[in-house]
């Protein structure tokens, strides 16, 4: 099979090191790709934002399957267009991909198949918005009903940082149109972890879970990022809370896609809250977390280019999924300002000189090559993903090589996987 895969960060990488591992993968390519995927896939520009391109990148290319990265494609309906024309795609609809882009929608779809979720109101009015916070209880947690790169969600502790957050959404749009709609949702205090499923026309088949560390800095202080590290297992998520995710949540969302009356063919995380050994939902996300992607790769021992294409045909009931016992850590180094203002092309001496092993895989997310040395290109800049037989094994290999990559403009969190809950 010829492969095109859409996205340049270090999911994307880790779905390109997973679809090479692949007896079936003949020809890979991604679009546009970044310095580490170079190694293991051709990487071309395509104008992703012209559907035409790709297609006829596709053609040109005999490629089997696309699989696409990003959300951002998935909502501008790039997965409707290529089915359209013949060609197997990985990723949701259009119609499917606004359990994602509209939190609004997301929570309707959850109350309408009694699936457990924060209690919430929505709001297009800021006086309305924040007439609202004088009836109710703080901690409150607010959300820009649309795509926010995984930045939009703020948990405001009192009547002042939620009103503040409401004219930093709506009036100052800070995350531009994505915010001209809020969510305030009650606070549940509990832990967060993230689970996936794959899903085809028939079924759905759970992959896994980890434990995501969203906030920029040591003991989760700082802004929200897209994501600081994550890891698997944890030893709070027992065998009958998974049961209890698998039966009340995605069980339900499954059958919700058929009253909904449209096909869900790809990855699904569910941004899960566990409250009393209780998962509620507080997020979907339509596409594979990062750094969770990374993390779960690393685990799965069934061939990831046969999962995918057996969604592309609604056989994923034909697919047994097992993955290792190993843990899994992965720590994500970052540009200094990062979820901030951050430079860019900064030399990363020290990267060419390390190589990958059983142990540890490190994974591109904004680099670019220039005359064999590589340089930053984005604010998340590396992961790097270690195996152990334990969390602590894992930890200790990860932090090994980021202390041997020790680049002075970025920054890393050193307590990812510490407490292991």
């Amino acid at each position: 099979m010829n492969i095109l895969v859409l996205g340049s960060g270090a999911r994307e990488h880790s779905i390109c090191w997973a679809v090479k591992k692949s007896k079936s993968c003949e020809k890979l390519f991604c679009s546009p790709g970044n310095a580490g995927i170079q190694k293991i896939a051709v990487c071309e520009f395509i104008n992703l934002k012209k559907k035409i391109q790709i297609l006829d990148f596709c053609k040109n290319n005999s490629i089997d399957l696309v699989i696409i990265g990003p959300e951002e494609y998935l909502a501008d309906g790039v997965s409707d267009y290529l089915q359209n024309k013949g060609i197997k795609t990985f990723g949701p609809v259009k119609k499917a991909a606004k359990l994602e882009t509209s939190k609004s929608f997301a929570k309707s779809f959850l109350l309408k198949n009694k699936i457990l979720t924060p209690k919430y109101r929505k709001f297009t009015a800021v006086n309305k918005a924040i007439n609202y916070l004088n009836s109710i209880n703080f901690p409150i947690v607010i959300k820009a009903d649309g795509l926010a790169a995984g930045k939009g969600v703020i948990i405001c502790k009192n009547l002042n940082e939620a009103e503040q957050t409401i004219k930093l959404m709506m009036k100052k749009k800070k995350f531009g149109d994505a915010g001209k709609k809020i969510i305030i949702e009650e606070f549940i205090d509990g832990f967060e972890i993230s689970y996936f499923s794959f899903f085809d026309k028939k079924t759905f088949l759970p992959l896994g879970y980890a434990l995501d560390h969203k906030r920029a800095f040591d003991n989760d202080l700082g802004p929200n990022t897209g994501g600081m590290g994550c890891f698997t297992p944890s030893k709070k998520v027992s065998k009958n809370l998974e049961k209890k995710i698998i039966k009340n949540i995605i069980e339900k969302t499954f059958l919700g896609f058929k009253k909904e009356s449209f096909t869900y063919r790809g990855i699904l995380f569910f941004g899960l809250i566990i409250k009393n050994n209780e998962p509620y939902v507080i997020e979907y996300n339509v596409r594979f977390g990062d750094p969770e992607c990374q993390t779960l790769l690393r685990k799965l021992n069934t061939d990831f280019l046969e999962i995918i294409a057996s969604i592309t045909k609604d056989e994923l009931g034909k697919i047994k999924i097992t993955n290792s016992r190993k843990s899994v850590v992965c720590v994500v180094l970052a540009s200094k300002g990062y979820p901030e203002s951050y430079n860019k092309e900064i030399l990363i001496p020290n990267l060419k000189k390390i190589k990958d092993d059983e142990k540890t895989i490190i994974f591109h997310a904004g680099t670019k090559n220039l005359s064999s040395n590589y340089f930053s290109n984005g604010g998340r800049v590396l992961s790097v993903t270690s195996t152990g037989k334990t969390i602590e094994e894992a930890r200790k290999s990860a932090y090994k090589v980021l202390k041997k990559l020790n680049w002075k403009d970025g920054f890393y969190r050193k307590d990812i996987g510490f407490k292991n809950f």
